[in-house]
């Protein structure tokens, strides 16, 4: 079963476009990993400055191997100070499961 995750992040309302940008550069490098099965960023329309990254997994070692990709670190620094709070996580669990 794979893992799937949503992530809200509340960004800064001066930094959307730079922010856009890195998300953009983000997943495009995020879907040539072999275990991303999904990766996916939105912006919301009922709140224009959260952006919602959708990601779906084959398992723990693909995410783990993600997050030690340049790339991942490259966004990070880009990002550093472009979000009102920390992002809010939520990793879920089919109903039933």
């Amino acid at each position: 079963m794979s893992i799937e995750i949503t992530v809200v992040f509340d960004v800064v309302p001066d930094r959307m476009d730079s922010v856009t940008a890195a998300f953009q550069e983000l997943c495009d490098a995020t879907r040539e990993e072999e275990g991303a099965l999904r990766f996916d960023a939105f912006r919301s329309e009922e709140h224009r400055d959260v952006v919602v990254l959708v990601e779906d997994w084959a398992d723990q070692e693909a995410i783990d191997l993600h997050m030690k990709e340049p790339y991942v670190a490259d966004f990070l620094a880009r990002t550093e100070g472009a979000f009102v709070r920390p992002p809010y996580v939520h990793r879920l669990r089919a109903l039933g499961a």
